[in-house]
C-alpha cells in the first residue's frame, strides 16, 4: 500500500502521536482493585453457604423436637398400659385426621361462598372456635377431638358444595 492509501484510512493522522505507556502504577492498582472484589466474592459466598447450613441444621432439631413422641404417664399395670397407648394412638389419629380436614378446608375455602349457606357455615365456624378454646385447655380430650373432626367433615362438605354451585353461578355471567 502506499502512503496515499494509509492517510486516507487515518484522516486524523493517529500515527503521528508519540507512543505512551501507561503509568507504571496503574497495572498494580487495576490487579489489587480486582482482587478485593474477588476476595469479597468469596468472603460473601462462604457467609451464604455457612448461613445456608445453618439454616439447615436449625431446621432439622426443629423437625426432630416437633416428631418426638409426647411422653406418656408411667404406669404399673400391663393392661393399663395397653389401654393408655390405645387411647394414645386414638388421640394421635383424631389430630392427624383433624389437620388432614383443616388442609382441604384451607384448599376449599377459597372460592365464593353460596349465600344460602353463610348462616350454617358461621355458626360451624363459632362452634369451632369455641371447641377449639376448650382444646387449649385441655388437649388430649378424645372426644373434644372427635367432636372437631365432625365440625370439620361438616364445614368441608358445605364449602364443597358451595364450590360447584358458585362455579357454576360464575359461569354463568
Amino acid at each position: 500500500m502506499n502512503n496515499d492509501a494509509i492517510n486516507d484510512m487515518n484522516p486524523v493522522n493517529l500515527n503521528s502521536l508519540p507512543p505512551l505507556d501507561p503509568p507504571p502504577a496503574l497495572w498494580a492498582s487495576i490487579r489489587s482493585e480486582l482482587d478485593q472484589r474477588q476476595t469479597a466474592r468469596r468472603h460473601r459466598r462462604r457467609t451464604f453457604i455457612a448461613s445456608a447450613v445453618a439454616a439447615v441444621a436449625v431446621l432439622a432439631v426443629v423437625i426432630n423436637l416437633v416428631q418426638l413422641p409426647e411422653p406418656g404417664p408411667l404406669l404399673d399395670g400391663g393392661g393399663d398400659t395397653v389401654a393408655m397407648s390405645a387411647n394414645e394412638s386414638d388421640l394421635i389419629q383424631a389430630r392427624q385426621i383433624s389437620a388432614l380436614l383443616e388442609a382441604s378446608l384451607r384448599r376449599q375455602n377459597l372460592g365464593a361462598v353460596n349465600t344460602a349457606s353463610v348462616e350454617s357455615l358461621v355458626w360451624l365456624e363459632n362452634e369451632l372456635g369455641w371447641l377449639d378454646t376448650r382444646l387449649a385447655s385441655n388437649p388430649n380430650d378424645l372426644d373434644l377431638w372427635q367432636q372437631r373432626n365432625q365440625l370439620l367433615e361438616e364445614m368441608n362438605q358445605l364449602y364443597g358444595r358451595n364450590s360447584w354451585q358458585a362455579q357454576m353461578q360464575q359461569a354463568s355471567f
